[in-house]
């Protein structure tokens, strides 16, 4: 029993150097978020989404990214899966699984190491498919739909393999 907690204890010790050794910064600005598609939330409040949106990169990139990694990300355009639709009982409640509601983002963004850029790029980011996997994530989770998309896209992208 001892060896059997003693594998778990450095296994979960292992893990988190290995999260420790990644910690690169991102940096996110939002260009014009009055103009943007969709990403009002159910107060027909925008901060708190971008809030998500923002946050969300940052934990990408202390995963992800080494550290002497830097990435800057602007963000140009944002429409949320789903529609906003007014409800009786709930006031406005954001409706998921419509086929033409999928995530889309654009982006514009730049990889920096020790001041040397290693990538740039403007992208539209988009999941079509996003109602196949709504129940991946759970469904108290805010902007579900969006982080899969956003995770998938920064993998693909900016992660060591």
């Amino acid at each position: 029993m001892k060896h059997r907690y003693m594998a778990g204890w450095l296994l979960g010790l292992a893990a988190m150097a290995g999260t420790a050794a990644r910690a690169g910064t991102v940096d996110v600005a939002f260009t014009h978020p009055e103009t943007y598609a969709d990403v009002r939330d159910s107060n027909r409040e925008t901060s708190p989404n971008l809030a998500t949106i923002a946050l969300y990169l940052q934990g990408l990139g202390a995963r992800y990214l080494p550290a002497e990694q830097s990435l800057h990300v602007e963000v140009l355009d944002v429409d949320l899966a789903g529609k906003l639709r007014s409800s009786f009982r709930w006031g406005m409640v954001r409706v998921l699984g419509g086929p033409l509601d999928w995530p889309r983002m654009t982006l514009r963004y730049q990889l920096e190491e020790h001041g040397r850029v290693l990538a740039s790029g403007e992208e539209t980011l988009s999941d079509m498919a996003y109602a196949t996997h709504l129940g991946s994530y759970p469904s108290w989770e805010a902007l579900g739909a969006e982080k899969r998309m956003l995770r998938d896209w920064f993998r693909s992208r900016f992660a060591v393999h």
